[in-house]
């Protein structure tokens, strides 16, 4: 860990954000694939929904990645995986823990949005 008294703001906030990154990598592509999964099981209709599934997601990694390190390496930190925890799950009831089925208005807007093609 870095020493915060040798940390330095850089001089101008610049994003980065999913969308922008490099979909070649596997990594990636993976977060994207877990992304999408968790959102139709939730029935995401909103951007605030989607951003809950994007952050439950990368929490969801982070435990992965601490659980391996604490198999692999021996290395656990208990208070800072059950706080990743306890932030999970708050994420996960407000999405709500059970999977949604989507709302569609009838069979031809099914059959075309499974087709890939818009309402006619």
């Amino acid at each position: 860990m870095r020493d915060r008294k040798t940390q330095t703001l850089p001089a101008r906030f610049v994003p980065q954000f999913w969308g922008d990154a490099d979909g070649r990598i596997a990594i990636i592509r993976e977060i994207r694939r877990r992304v999408d999964l968790l959102k139709a099981d939730t029935a995401s209709d909103s951007y605030q929904k989607d951003i809950l599934c994007e952050r439950a997601i990368f929490i969801a990694c982070q435990l992965e990645t601490q659980e391996r390190a604490a198999i692999e390496k021996g290395r656990f930190d208990a208070g800072r995986y059950t706080q990743m925890v306890n932030a999970l799950v708050g994420l996960l009831r407000s999405l709500g823990l059970e999977r949604k089925a989507k709302k569609v208005d009838d069979l031809r807007s099914y059959v075309a949005s499974k087709n890939g093609r818009e309402r006619e």
